[in-house]
């Protein structure tokens, strides 16, 4: 398979499956006339907020890609994009949450209901997020040790040649900040969704739908950065750290035996790396696909 075409396929399924996820998620959504208006401008709200989001976490790190030029700052802030574009969304999110309206009737009433991030937030998508980021940060913490003094390349053991780029220290070390940066705005949403003002005549149902779908929001963007952000590292280390050293001939009855400077050990390793980075970035486009569970119809007091 052509070079193109590795990157052409995922993409161009990636946009089926949306389409298809797209049209379910329309056939199953509950119609505005069926739900009471606190809780239809609460579901507009909360999409709002969300488109914004995705736009300005697009935006805003490609138009910083695009201004710094080339060179190796240009790689740097590349490297760290995708967890730049997730802090930009869970920041948005975080505004959203702590500008969400408060009942503004003069006679209200509450329910007395303890929430928490474990219950607001879908356990799955928590798990996943938390061993993403330790992932990644086990990654960085590899390249560094692994790279060679200038941070940026991996040496053959025992000497004979070196190989570049690769995740050392000079891609890592932001690597790792913006990650952590990442993560924890996006635990400040999660901290958040559990203490915002409860719409106005929802059941309890329909507001922790409502609640859920926010704080998935957030975990899937964030998780399908770092998980992505991971696959390029281990991709990028995989393929760079493959045949480094190059090869070496030895005359053996006049016909020249070609061997690999590192062994088939280190190759062998090399190329799973590669294999499990793709494999966590087509993991992290899946990510992007899975929805949040929409509010459902009110319940009919009986």
């Amino acid at each position: 398979m052509s070079g193109p075409a590795v990157v052409v396929l995922p993409l161009t399924l990636f946009l089926l499956a949306g389409s298809v996820v797209g049209l379910v998620l329309l056939a199953r959504r509950v119609p505005s006339a069926e739900l009471t208006v606190p809780v239809v401008r609460a579901r507009r709200r909360g999409a709002a907020v969300a488109g914004l989001a995705v736009v300005l976490a697009v935006a805003l790190p490609l138009l910083a890609v695009s201004a710094l030029g080339t060179g190796l700052r240009q790689g740097q802030l590349i490297a760290v994009a995708p967890l730049a574009g997730a802090a930009v969304h869970a920041a948005v999110l975080l505004v959203g949450e702590l500008s969400w309206p408060r009942p503004a009737q003069r006679v209200r009433s509450a329910r007395l209901a303890v929430r928490t991030v474990r219950q607001d937030a879908p356990r799955g998508m928590v798990v996943l997020f938390l061993l993403s980021c330790g992932l990644l940060w086990a990654t960085c913490l590899a390249g560094t040790v692994l790279s060679d003094d200038s941070g940026r390349a991996i040496s053959a053991p025992g000497g004979g040649g070196s190989a570049s780029p690769f995740p050392g220290p000079f891609y890592a070390a932001p690597t790792a900040l913006a990650a952590a940066l990442a993560a924890a705005l996006t635990w400040w949403v999660l901290l958040r969704v559990p203490r915002r003002p409860a719409v106005a005549g929802a059941d309890a149902r329909t507001d922790g739908s409502l609640r859920r779908a926010a704080a998935h929001r957030a975990l899937r963007f964030s998780t399908a950065a770092v998980l992505g952000t991971t696959g390029a590292l281990l991709f990028l280390g995989g393929t760079t750290a493959h045949g480094v050293g190059g090869r070496s001939g030895v005359q053996v009855g006049g016909t020249t035996v070609w061997t690999d400077a590192v062994g088939p050990v280190w190759n062998g390793f090399a190329a799973g790396f590669a294999v499990l980075g793709g494999l966590l970035a087509l993991l992290a486009l899946a990510v992007l696909l899975v929805p949040a569970r929409g509010v459902g119809r009110p319940e009919v007091a009986r």
